[in-house]
């Protein structure tokens, strides 16, 4: 290993500074590469808080969506019967349905946080 105090100060910070770029370069990736798709919601996008009520799907083939609408991805289908807890929904005068947000409690999708249609979470 040759001695860094006969070297110029300046070509002692490189490799410094080089290592520190690079693990920022893959820190960063790696939180880019995980981060939620954009398009998905949570339960910020409520209008209403009903913390506490629980409930169950009134159908089968029930979408259980990342956002309040049809356009967003389906995360699982719920089959009626489906034990769910609700803590929230989306209501907005240009749509005529309420979402509601849901984590679901039992069947295949246990534990699972999406949004499904009102009309199909009877609580």
């Amino acid at each position: 290993m040759p001695d860094t105090r006969t070297r110029p100060r300046s070509k002692r910070r490189l490799p410094r500074i080089t290592a520190l770029a690079a693990t920022t370069l893959v820190l960063a990736g790696g939180a880019l590469a995980t981060a939620p798709a954009a398009s998905a919601a949570d339960s910020s996008s409520c209008n209403s808080a009903w913390y506490g009520l629980n409930g169950h799907i009134t159908a089968n083939g029930v979408n259980l969506r990342s956002g309040p609408g049809t356009g967003y991805s389906v995360k699982g289908v719920l089959t009626k019967g489906t034990r769910t807890y609700m803590y929230c929904y989306k209501y907005t005068l240009s749509r005529a349905q309420p979402w509601d947000y849901i984590k679901v409690t039992s069947g295949a999708n246990k534990g699972v946080k999406g949004w499904v249609r009102e009309d199909f979470n009877s609580w």
